[in-house]
């Protein structure tokens, strides 16, 4: 398993990559908890890619990773003005992964905060091919739910 710490299309996104064995495999966008991309959020980067998939774990924080509650909610509240640079982020991720990484098929799954986001992208990208939402904020808007075609 190779891994590799990149910058999407130009721009600074930083995002840790991982690819399995094989070289290729369907791509697996990784959305860090309200922690940051820590060790662990690597670690299940890692995990995937060992399991067959290009994993791409994108940091949402550029660098900073919270060790406490207080850090990890002042982190968290800072995106809150940046949410569309954070959906653009997430969206060069899926495109690095389609054009880059040559990923057949490409989901997304995130924790916490990350998996808001999850949600979030899969409804900005109607052509994600699966979506993994572990606890983090719902949409509730049926109409808009119905927007979304990953599982």
């Amino acid at each position: 398993m190779r891994n590799a710490t990149v910058t999407i299309d130009g721009e600074a996104v930083p995002a840790v990559l991982s690819i399995p064995a094989s070289g290729s495999g369907p791509g697996v966008i990784v959305i860090q908890e309200w922690w940051g991309l820590n060790d662990h959020i690597r670690a299940v980067t890692r995990r995937l890619a060992g399991e067959g998939y290009v994993a791409l774990a994108v940091d949402l924080y550029e660098g900073k990773v919270a060790t406490n509650r207080d850090e990890a909610t002042a982190a968290m509240k800072a995106t809150l003005e940046q949410t569309d640079r954070l959906l653009d982020n997430l969206r060069q991720a899926r495109h690095y992964l389609s054009s880059v990484a040559k990923a057949p098929k490409i989901g997304v799954i995130g924790w916490c905060f990350g998996g808001g986001w999850s949600l979030q992208l899969a409804l900005a990208a109607p052509d994600l091919d699966a979506a993994v939402m572990y606890y983090g904020r719902p949409v509730t808007d049926t109409a808009q739910l119905r927007q979304m075609k990953a599982p």
